[in-house]
């Protein structure tokens, strides 16, 4: 919790809609829904009203026209939140969506805490697994690419979250501990 997968996620989102993609961003923690903190959206229906059948993917998907991406909320559910993803209504849901979509990004809850990461990775198409810079400790790491790994899930890339650049200078190469662009230093001779 905490690590910057949403905002990593908005970010990817919008960076595949300024390609030109398609793209739809969803809320795929449905035990702690924070889009509305970043969308003011009330869309008709969300994703659990979809996958029970009470809604229709064009009554829950809205766009976020400052993005340029389409976004499908989440909601608390009565049933399991793996139950709900394990469900042949989210495999049937993800196949109409790649019809519709170039990229669906799919923000889910901590690997470490819930099993919705992994039952959710078993149905797309790349995993990105999100860090936060010098907190998350490396067992936790360790533990959570073993829980991809344990179900026959590969972890597609890494990421660095939430990275303070001040912090950097600690790690920093060179007689000035300075840093360029691309986080590597230089040495003043």
């Amino acid at each position: 919790p905490g690590e910057g997968k949403t905002t990593q996620s908005l970010v990817l989102a919008q960076n595949m809609a300024a390609l030109g993609k398609r793209v739809l961003l969803m809320e795929g923690d449905v035990r702690r829904q924070v889009f509305s903190q970043y969308f003011n959206y009330k869309p008709q229906a969300n994703l659990v009203s979809i996958l029970t059948g009470e809604a229709s993917i064009e009554q829950a998907v809205v766009t976020a026209e400052l993005i340029g991406v389409d976004i499908l909320m989440g909601a608390k559910s009565k049933v399991n939140a793996a139950d709900l993803f394990s469900s042949n209504s989210f495999v049937n849901l993800i196949k109409d969506l790649r019809a519709r979509y170039d990229f669906i990004i799919i923000d889910t809850p901590p690997v470490l805490v819930v099993p919705d990461a992994r039952v959710i990775g078993q149905y797309v198409d790349a995993i990105l697994y999100s860090v936060h810079w010098d907190k998350t400790t490396r067992t936790q790491v360790k533990q959570g690419l073993q829980m991809f790994e344990s179900i026959g899930l590969k972890v597609a890339g890494l990421s660095m979250a939430q990275v303070d650049p001040r912090g950097m200078k600690r790690y920093g190469y060179g007689k000035y501990g300075a840093y360029n662009a691309y986080g590597a230093g230089y040495y003043d001779n």
